[in-house]
């Protein structure tokens, strides 16, 4: 069946993080904003993703990664491999959404946001000022599209610090939308992508719902 048609504002493709530099134009990319697995299993992703966002993004965009507290050395080790460390923002769950790692003994209000520049050559952060704690609204986690789906809450306040109107916002590890809903919603333009055919499926029906909403809201 034919999926319901999205606007010029959005665009998602099935594919890869690694193949993503074949659908997108270079340097056409001002923001990502993405939530990878967390799993040991998907670190190789990590750096798939840092040398795709060398690739995509403008020089001196930034690149966003939501990531678990678990393999954090292995992560930047193999990001600063094509983009340059910033900073890492705090990205507060309140409520009772405490994941529990059995493994470590932890509960976990709180995730690292690694803050990545595209910075080749002389090309470093020129945008604004932004504080470094973010969070989602208590007990707002969003698992209705996605196992892993993140709150629109949260989302919306990294947006709002990390990106203008009128920008262009990328989320190769697209899931349920979330990411997109909240960039349209804030009037960002908006590249989803996922290995997941279905999630794409998923995420295009949300988005093309939100899309009319936009468009009958005037």
């Amino acid at each position: 069946a034919d999926l319901p048609a999205l606007d010029a504002r959005c665009r998602l493709v099935t594919a890869h993080v690694a193949t993503l530099t074949e659908h997108l134009e270079p340097g056409s990319i001002d923001c990502i904003l993405t939530d990878p697995p967390y799993p040991r299993g998907f670190l190789p992703v990590y750096e798939d993703l840092a040398r795709t966002a060398a690739g995509v993004l403008k020089p001196g965009g930034t690149c966003l990664v939501m990531v678990g507290q678990s393999y954090l050395p292995e992560i930047i080790a193999a990001m600063t491999r094509h983009l340059r460390y910033h900073w890492t923002v705090a990205y507060l769950t309140p409520g009772g959404q405490a994941t529990q790692l059995w493994d470590r003994k932890v509960n976990t209000f709180w995730k690292p946001v690694l803050w990545f520049v595209n910075a080749a050559g002389e090309d470093d952060y020129a945008g604004d000022w932004v504080g470094d704690v973010a969070r989602s609204e208590p007990n707002d986690n969003d698992k209705r599209f996605h196992h892993w789906g993140q709150s629109e809450s949260g989302m919306a306040d990294l947006v709002r610090r990390f990106s203008a109107a009128g920008e262009t916002l990328l989320d190769p590890f697209l899931g349920g939308g979330t990411t997109g809903v909240v960039a349209l919603s804030l009037d960002r333009l908006f590249v989803g992508a996922d290995i997941d055919a279905k999630a794409v499926e998923t995420s295009r029906i949300r988005l093309a719902a939100l899309t009319r909403e936009m468009v009958h809201a005037g």
